[in-house]
C-alpha cells in the first residue's frame, strides 16, 4: 500500500490533499491539522468527492504516519503582501519544532516534502533537527518562481511555454537569482533569440514581477495555493514514479551550512543537486549572494536552536 500524510490543512494544505486525491495513486491520505473543526470540514467535503478515486481520505494521527512514503508539510504562517518570507522565520520554527518532535517520536525514516515558508530555512532545519537523510527532506523552494518565470516569459514574447525552458535557483524569496544564461526559447539561446527577433526584455522588470507574483497574488485573493500544490505534485511523482526528473528544489548544502534551491535529480532515491548545470562567474556570484541571504537567517535564528538544546 501507497500511504501520505499532510499536516496543516489551511489553504495550500487542502488545495494538495484535493490534488493529491484527484491523481489517485495513494490507498489512503491522511490529514492532520490542529484545528479539529476544519479538519472535519475538509474530510467531509473532499470524502465528497473521493467516491470516484480508489484513494481514501481519513484523519490521521502522527502514529498513522509511522509507514506512510511521503509526509507533506504546510503548516506555519500565512504569508503576507507586505513582509518577507524570512519575517515569519521565528514563529514558524515553533510551529515544527512541534512536528519534528512528533516525527522524531514514530522515528519517522521516509520521505518529507516541505512547502511552508521560509522553505529554505525549514528545509535545513529539519534535516538538522532530525539528523535526517538530506536527499529525503525536499523544499519545494524555487520550483514556484521557475514556473512564474517561464509563465511570464510566455506572456512577454507571445509563445507557448512548452517552447521555453530556464530557472530560478537561490533562495524562494527576494534573494532569488535568474541565470539567463540556461534560458532557452524555441531551442534558441536566450539573448539570440531576442536579437534574432528584434525584441527586448527588462531583466529588472522581469525579475521583480516573478519575485512579486507571490506578494500580488496575496494581495488580491488573500493567498497562493494553486501553484505551489502542482509542485509538490510534481515533486512526488518524480519520486513515486521514479522520473529522473531535473527540478529546481531546495536541498541542504553540501557542507550543511544552508539550504537552497538548485537544479536537482529526483527519483526514488531522493533529490540529488546536478553537477551538469555551468553559471557564468556573474551568475554565480549572484547565486552566492542568495545563499549568503539565507546563511545569515540561519547563523541569527536557526543555529541558537540547534545548538543551545
Amino acid at each position: 500500500m501507497s500511504n501520505i500524510g499532510v499536516i496543516g490543512l489551511g489553504v495550500v494544505g487542502k488545495t494538495i490533499a484535493f490534488s493529491l486525491l484527484k491523481e489517485n495513486i495513494f490507498d489512503n491520505i491522511y490529514l492532520l491539522d490542529l484545528n479539529e473543526n476544519s479538519l472535519t470540514g475538509e474530510l467531509l467535503d473532499l470524502n465528497d468527492s473521493a467516491i470516484f478515486y480508489k484513494t481514501k481520505v481519513l484523519k490521521g494521527d502522527y502514529e498513522s504516519l509511522k509507514n506512510v512514503d511521503f509526509v507533506v508539510i504546510t503548516a506555519g504562517i500565512k504569508q503576507s503582501s507586505t513582509s518577507s518570507r524570512l519575517e515569519q522565520t521565528d514563529k514558524t520554527l515553533d510551529i515544527f519544532d512541534s512536528i519534528l518532535d512528533n516525527l522524531n517520536k514514530i522515528n519517522y525514516q521516509n520521505f518529507i516534502i516541505i512547502c511552508s515558508n521560509p522553505v529554505d530555512i525549514l528545509t535545513f532545519y529539519t534535516v538538522k533537527k532530525l539528523n535526517y537523510n538530506p536527499h529525503k527532506v525536499i523544499g519545494s523552494g524555487t520550483l514556484l518562481d521557475t514556473n512564474r518565470l517561464i509563465n511570464i516569459l510566455s506572456r512577454e514574447l507571445k509563445i507557448d511555454q512548452k517552447e521555453i525552458s530556464g530557472y530560478v535557483f537561490g533562495e524562494h524569496g527576494s534573494s532569488a537569482m535568474i541565470p539567463y544564461s540556461l534560458i532557452k526559447i524555441a531551442n534558441m539561446n536566450f539573448e539570440d533569440y531576442l536579437e534574432n527577433k528584434k525584441l527586448v526584455i527588462d531583466k529588472n522588470e522581469l525579475e521583480n514581477e516573478v519575485k512579486r507574483r507571490g506578494f500580488d497574488i496575496v494581495k488580491y485573493k488573500g493567498a497562493t495555493h494553486f501553484g505551489v500544490s502542482e509542485c509538490v505534485i510534481q515533486i512526488i511523482k518524480a519520486i513515486y514514479f521514479d522520473l529522473n526528473s531535473l527540478l529546481p528544489v531546495s536541498l541542504i548544502s553540501s557542507n550543511n551550512d544552508s539550504a537552497y534551491s538548485f537544479l536537482s535529480l529526483i527519483n526514488k532515491e531522493g533529490a540529488f543537486r546536478s553537477n551538469s548545470i555551468y553559471l557564468t562567474i556573474e551568475e554565480f556570484e549572484e547565486l552566492n549572494n542568495s545563499i549568503d541571504t539565507i546563511k545569515k537567517v540561519i547563523k541569527e535564528k536557526v543555529n541558537p536552536k540547534i545548538y543551545n538544546r
